[in-house]
Parts: structure tokens; sequence; C-alpha cells
């Protein structure tokens, strides 16, 4: 059992809050899958405009959309207390945001959410298909609009009074969503600390993403069923490594716990997420793309690495990365070269193609590599598909 800022947790895979968890079938697909909670789809208490999902996709690598649909208060009301009735074992947690101009008015919503059987309060800090998107646009807000999302992420000050205000309005744990779009989210997350956060939800990327365009087709983005464009929230697999650095930087920079969605899309992600820092970790895009058996996949995976290895959980293997980080002038690098295996080389030259690269030569149908030209940059040993080319020290 995982104690997730007083979240208890059966296991560290829980459904991010996003378009696999918005119904009851959904969430009892979850459950069954064998996700330790689910984060609901967001809730909105004023919707400025409703939307269908569109997405431009490509499995394995990213997904933009533009525009999803939110629930209403008494939709969100009803999915919990639906999933109660039903007798679900996952923890519910509710992604909920204000559109209204009091921050008061959180703490009334996360109230009622808790009083229909919420687990958890996730506060969206991080959604950017709202104000970010008009932001980025240069595009003024409308008079009825109202800063929500990754907006409000952005600013230190009103992430930590929203938290504040939920915190003393009920008694559940309450885990702001930031934004990775701030100038500097650890800011966000030691001011929401001290709020009273019980715990942290952190998601990777720049937030807003633009699709391909049709290059013979007058650029027009290659949206399906939209008649315009807009920037549009990006997930995926492309994403993984902007999550493992704001994992990192959150994690290091409070006391509270971690969760990291964004690209996990197997065990040894997750692994490695953990590694960064994440107690927890969440998914939406690649069940997606692949369906409910990755839920499966994550969970027996990671249990069967903690076994191999001889952890007796993954708490402890979390931050283990955390160690090694420190900043780019006090890296200290090691001096060394690429050596080629001439036995495994097949001559295809692959290794001499690099722009920036001049000690790769082809020798009597062999790569050969002069040690005083190798910068020690590896990119050889990343190309080479016979795995011929090795780094050693000097």
């Amino acid at each position: 059992m995982i104690d997730f800022g007083g979240l208890e947790l059966k296991n560290p895979v829980v459904i991010a809050s996003g378009p696999v968890s918005a119904t009851i079938d959904q969430l009892e697909a979850a459950d069954r899958a064998g996700a330790a909670g689910a984060s609901i789809k967001q809730v909105m208490t004023r919707q400025s405009f409703r939307g269908n999902l569109r997405a431009y996709s490509t499995p394995d690598h990213v997904m933009v959309f533009p525009v999803d649909r939110r629930l209403d208060v008494v939709e969100g009301i009803e999915l919990v207390k639906e999933a109660k009735r039903r007798k679900l074992e996952l923890a519910i947690i509710v992604n909920l945001s204000s559109q209204e101009a009091e921050v008061e008015e959180y703490g009334r919503l996360a109230r009622k959410f808790e009083e229909a059987g919420a687990d958890a309060i996730e506060i969206n800090l991080c959604c950017p298909n709202f104000s970010l998107t008009k932001r980025q646009l240069g595009r003024a807000l409308g008079e009825d609009d109202i800063d929500t999302g990754a907006v409000t992420g952005q600013n230190p000050r009103l992430a930590a009074e929203i938290t504040k205000c939920i915190k003393d309005s009920v008694q559940i744990p309450v885990i702001p969503k930031l934004t990775p779009t701030a100038l500097d989210p650890g800011r966000v997350a030691e001011e929401c600390e001290k709020a009273g956060a019980d715990a942290f939800s952190v998601v990777g990327g720049p937030s807003l993403g633009a699709p391909p365009v049709d290059i013979y087709g007058a650029g027009r983005p290659l949206y399906p069923l939209m008649e315009r464009a807009a920037f549009g929230a990006m997930t995926g697999s492309i994403i993984r490594y902007a999550t493992f650095r704001i994992t990192g930087q959150i994690a290091q920079r409070v006391q509270v716990p971690v969760m990291a969605s964004g690209g996990i899309d197997n065990w040894e992600h997750a692994i490695q997420m953990i590694m960064w820092g994440a107690q927890v970790v969440s998914v939406c895009t690649s069940v997606m793309w692949h369906g409910w058996g990755v839920v499966d996949k994550l969970v027996k995976g990671i249990d069967r690495f903690v076994a191999e290895q001889g952890y007796g959980s993954t708490d402890d293997f979390v931050g283990l990365a955390l160690q090694h980080l420190t900043s780019s002038e006090d890296l200290g690098l090691i001096k060394g070269y690429a050596v080629v295996d001439t036995e495994r080389c097949n001559g295809c030259g692959i290794c001499t193609r690099p722009g920036h690269c001049n000690a790769v030569t082809l020798q009597n149908k062999k790569s050969a590599i002069d040690p005083h030209l190798c910068l020690g940059c590896s990119i050889c040993v990343a190309l080479c598909k016979q795995k011929a080319i090795t780094m050693k020290e000097a």
C-alpha cells in the first residue's frame, strides 16, 4: 500500500485526468485493469464553450488536441457518486477548476465533491486549452473570461491562495496539478506546499503544440473534422523527457510526494519516472492508443522489477536519480572516446555521417575512430545498429 499524501493507493499506477476518465464505464474499466486510482475528467464551474475531442495523433509519438469535452459540476458529482455506489476499488480523484471571480469558489466546489465521496482533490493548474491559448495568440480575454488552468498555475501567489482555500474547506488530500509553462514551476510548488498541499501532480511538455500541415492543401492543419485550427494540448511519448525534467525539478524542492504523467508507455518508463522522484505515475494517452491492457502491463512490470532487483517496494528507489543531478557547469566530464568492435562492425558507414564529427572513417570496410579527434559525444553509439561502438574512458 502506498501513502500518497494521505491517499491510500494499492499500487503506483493511476489514470490521469483526460478522455479516458470521463464516464462510469471508463472508471469501471480502469478498476478492472488494476489501476490504483483515477483522476476524473476536468470539472468546470462554467464553460465558455463546448467541444468534443478532436486530435492530431501519431501513435507512440504525439497527440495534439485543441478541444475536448469537460464535465459540468453536476455531471462530475454524479460520476463520483456512481463510482462509490458501484463500490469501485480504485481511489476517485476529482480534477477541478473554477471559472468564477472569487477564489472562495474553489473551496465551495471542493467541498461539494468531498460530500459526494471523492477521495482527493486535484487542482487543475495546468490545462492549456482555455486562457493560455488566447494569450499565446495575443488575443484579449472577453469580459466574461476568467484566467484558469495553466495561466493560474503560472502565478505562485494565486496557486498558493487557491491551494489554501481548498485545504481550509476539505479534509481529503489536496493535490495541485502544476503547469510546465510556469517560469519556475519549483517556486509554484514551494508556495503551494507552504499553503498546505498534500502532494503534487506534474505533467511534462511545453503544454501547447501545433499539428503538421497539409503542404499540398493550402497549409491546412491536419486536424480531423474541424473548420479551423488552434494550438492544442500536446501529450504522448514525445513529452516523456520533459516529464522526467519537471518531476526531478519538483521532487528535489518539496517534501511532499509527486505524481508524474506524460509519455509513460511501458513499465520501464514508469520505473524511470519513479527514479526521477515520482512516488506515483499516471497514464492517459497510452491508454487512448492501446487500451486498458496498458495498465495491467505497467502494474505487473513494476512488480516484477521490484522483485527481481530485491527492493522491498517502489519507495526504495523513489528519487534515486536525483543524487546525480547538478547544473551544467558542474557535470564533471570524463575524458574518453568511442571504440569499434570490428567483429561486430559490418562497414555500413552510418557512423561516418554525423556533420559535427571528424573522428570516424571507413578503413578496409570497417569503421575506425581517431581517439584524438573524438569528442566523446556518443552519438555514433546510438546510430550503430550492430552495437559495434562503445565508449571508453581515457
